[in-house]
């Protein structure tokens, strides 16, 4: 049997088989590093990391310790991950990945010169690496500006390189995704997740369709696109599951996804039973803190103890403050939310001072609308929302801005059917239910489901009830006399997932039964 010293020996920087067993990891990089070396310790890491990871993390980092900074300029993959795991200075992030210099994403020539060069996967490896170096810090603008490049230079590249490339774009892709996503540029991410998912079955790795559906879910759900997330999330259970280390990472963003579906879709029972799975794993990228702080946060306005959750938003905000600021996507709704929270505990003025980090973006215009609405400032309420519906945003920026300019126009005595009926529409449309329950009036805050408290509820119920698009899947199942199993099976769900859509449905609708249901939805004309 080969040993780990005779596995030594063997040269390039493909590693025999015998050293992908976990127990011969370890040994391998200790002779490695106790003989100093540097060059086959720099190739064990960047091809062994993931098991080094998973298994003996206090080796790894003790290795990115010892070895020299300039014998990772052979090998960006483990310069990569010596950057992301030892959170070197920011200023080093480019000295980290070596030494190539990258070409601007507007020069065509240089990006088609070095796509047909020697060095075109490699250069791939290192701009990947610097873009996930940099959006592992929190620098989200360079992170965006590289993901464009890996986005033009990879497909240019896979044109003159076919055979080199096909395998390690996706991945590349999925990073570069994330990236946007994590940048504030989710229309962006939807695009390049997308592109990832449908090459995801030509990647050397076996999770990026996988990890690539989970994040689109998450991305459209903190958009409020959540009729799409779920769509994304049936493709993600679909997907096979990722055995090790890795699958409770890409797990956690797609349960990021159902939590905040299943909250602005006022689904208690489901939002209850999906807070327990939002712990974040040891090691994993912080910039998926503010996901978690986000969800759990909707999930407290909509059920919880507001006051104990405006304290965790707080920490939480000191804690990821990196991954909070300018051109970030979840600085602004971390902003929303603790603004909401205290606008929901009677605190307007506060509300208003929390939104000065990120006062111009479009979610601080449509917070800033309902804390003047709750101050009884009708016209600056109207002004503010109006800010949002002339500006190109998300769906849920959108949402917020009309349903207060409905209930502004309502308690002038105007005429909303129009916007009322846009509303119905999109909310039927997108599954956000909670935003027409939780607009505060002059008076206070609005609980969940409290319409009489609640004006625009009431505008929004007149006509029809707001049923999800899930929950018009369930509907139809059961007129057509599926039994719910069946209508699970029919839609790649689970039993207990269809049997708590059902009962969101019967909630909805004020009924007991499947019979009451359909008469219930003819009456409304829903069927």
């Amino acid at each position: 049997m080969t040993t780990a010293s005779e596995s030594l020996r063997e040269e390039g920087t493909l590693l025999t088989i015998q050293l992908s067993r976990g127990d011969l990891i370890s040994p391998a990089l200790r002779s490695a590093l106790a003989a100093e070396d540097w060059p086959r310790a720099v190739r064990l890491v960047g091809a062994r990391w993931p098991e080094l990871l998973d298994e003996h993390n206090g080796l790894l980092d003790e290795a990115l310790r010892l070895i020299p900074l300039a014998a990772f300029s052979t090998d960006a993959r483990a310069a990569a991950v010596r950057d992301i795991r030892l959170h070197t200075p920011a200023d080093e992030a480019d000295l980290m990945l070596g030494e190539a210099a990258l070409p601007h994403v507007g020069d065509l020539p240089g990006m088609e010169e070095a796509a047909r060069s020697s060095r075109a996967l490699n250069l791939l490896n290192v701009v990947a690496g610097r873009m996930i170096a940099f959006r592992v810090r929190g620098r989200m603008s360079r992170a965006v500006q590289l993901a464009e490049l890996v986005e033009h230079y990879g497909r240019i590249a896979l044109v003159h390189q076919p055979a080199l490339l096909t395998s390690r774009l996706p991945n590349a892709l999925l990073q570069a995704g994330i990236s946007r996503g994590l940048g504030d540029d989710i229309p962006g991410a939807l695009i390049t997740l997308r592109d990832a998912h449908e090459r995801g079955p030509d990647a050397r790795t076996e999770f990026v369709g996988r990890d690539a559906a989970g994040k689109m879910a998450l991305f459209l759900a903190v958009a409020g696109d959540l009729d799409q997330a779920t769509y994304w999330l049936r493709d993600y259970e679909k997907a096979p599951r990722v055995d090790g280390w890795l699958e409770p990472r890409i797990a956690l963003s797609a349960n990021i996804a159902r939590s905040l579906i299943a909250t602005e879709a006022l689904e208690r029972t489901t939002a209850d039973d999906l807070l327990p799975l939002l712990d974040q794993p040891v090691n994993a990228e912080q910039g998926w803190g503010p996901g978690v702080t986000y969800a759990r946060a909707r999930h407290a306005l909509a059920w919880g103890e507001r006051h104990g959750a405006v304290a965790s938003v707080r920490r939480d905000k000191d804690r990821y403050g990196d991954w909070l600021g300018p051109g970030t996507t979840f600085g602004p709704l971390i902003t929303m939310v603790e603004s909401e929270l205290l606008l929901a505990t009677g605190r307007a003025h506060p509300a208003r001072q929390s939104l000065e980090p990120h006062a111009e973006h479009p979610l601080a215009h449509a917070a800033r609308a309902r804390i003047e609405l709750a101050l009884g400032d009708d016209d600056a309420a109207s002004r503010y929302a109006a800010t949002v519906l002339n500006q190109e945003h998300s769906t849920r920026a959108r949402m917020e801005a009309l349903a207060v300019q409905i209930a502004v126009r309502h308690r002038r005595g105007e005429d909303v059917s129009r916007d009322a009926t846009q509303f119905r529409e999109t909310a039927q449309r997108t599954g956000l239910a909670f935003i027409a329950t939780s607009i505060p009036t002059a008076e206070g805050h609005a609980a969940p489901g409290d319409t009489s408290a609640n004006p625009l509820t009431a505008i929004v119920e007149a006509e029809t009830v707001p049923v999800t698009d899930q929950q018009m899947r369930v509907l139809r199942g059961l007129e057509s006399g599926l039994t719910l199993r069946q209508i699970g099976a029919q839609q790649h769900l689970s039993l207990n997932t269809i049997k708590t859509h059902a009962r969101s449905l019967y909630r909805r609708l004020g009924v007991n039964t499947r019979d009451e249901a359909i008469a219930r939805a003819y009456e409304l004309g829903l069927l």
